[in-house]
């Protein structure tokens, strides 16, 4: 039996992740990909193009699940003075697990490899902080806040360090304690 002529987006995601942590970045390639899916060359080629291609849509795809993720917590904060940055705090109060830490890695590996998926990455951390500046009374505190939770993420997420629960939830306690102190914009952006 040959092999497919078209493919799912999310089994091209599946297969581009399953190759990446088989074989590395490196050992990342279209055809890889296609023998992995089960699908021809062309039509890997005809969803993404490039290898170049393949690290930006996945990157995008991770981006996408991860925001999917959060939307529900962000929807408990909506109306509230700084919703964007208290989300994220909570966000962060389930530590990463070795699946999160390996993706964070396989996703690294991607930027440090790729303009594009840097860009990505790049204009998600700038939404977020803009957000964050424009919800917040005091906008230099409330983005020394997100600082301080990215500098917490950067450690977990690269396995660095591991922060126990208690000590997590204490750090992340007091800069809620701060997000909750600002009062807000006056006419915050949605």
């Amino acid at each position: 039996m040959g092999r497919k002529r078209t493919i799912d987006r999310e089994d091209l995601m599946r297969a581009v992740e399953s190759v990446a942590r088989r074989d590395g970045i490196g050992g990342l390639s279209i055809d890889a990909v296609a023998k992995e899916a089960g699908v021809s060359k062309s039509s890997v080629v005809y969803d993404c193009e490039t290898k170049a291609g393949l690290l930006a849509a996945f990157t995008r795809h991770q981006l996408t699940q991860h925001r999917e993720k959060f939307e529900p917590i962000l929807a408990r904060y909506q109306g509230q003075p700084n919703a964007c940055l208290k989300a994220l705090i909570e966000n962060f109060r389930t530590a990463p697990t070795d699946e999160d830490i390996a993706m964070a890695l396989l996703l690294s590996v991607g930027m440090g490899a790729n303009a594009e998926c840097r860009d990505i990455m790049r204009c998600e951390m700038q939404r977020d902080a803009e957000t964050i500046r424009a919800e917040a009374a005091e906008p230099h505190l409330m983005l020394r806040v997100l600082l301080t939770l990215h500098g917490m993420a950067f450690l977990e997420f690269y396995d660095l360090h591991r922060f126990e629960e208690t000590t997590r939830n204490e750090l992340l306690d007091e800069l809620m304690g701060i997000a909750e102190s600002d009062e807000g914009a006056p006419n915050p952006q949605d």
